[in-house]
């Protein structure tokens, strides 16, 4: 299954789920890095491009960094496909990778 594909049964099981859809909101695009220089790097690449970021130390993790990037925006399947493999692509080229997406049900 595509990662297409994937948000999109998401999406579809939210909005079965009760969840409003046709209203931008705050999405968070979770991101695990191996140190904190690269969490760190990311952060500052993911803020230069718009982002609003968090970095934290998780414990116990193989991936001991997250760093969150959120963006207000319309939940479509087609703008969190596209952002999220955008930033996927910037996390790898920081030695990180994407770890899903998700937001505040409302």
């Amino acid at each position: 299954m595509s990662v297409f594909e994937e948000n999109a049964e998401v999406l579809r099981n939210m909005a079965r789920g009760g969840s409003e859809l046709g209203s931008p909101r705050s999405i968070d695009f979770s991101h695990v890095f191996p140190d904190s220089a690269s969490a760190k790097a990311f952060a500052q690449e993911a803020d230069r491009e718009g982002f609003a970021t968090s970095v934290e130390e998780a414990e116990g993790e193989d991936a001991p960094w997250d760093v969150t990037a959120s963006v207000m925006m319309a939940p479509t399947c087609e703008n969190i496909t596209n952002t999220e493999e955008r930033l996927d692509g910037m996390a790898q080229a920081h030695g990180g990778r994407s770890d899903g997406w998700g937001f505040f049900r409302t």
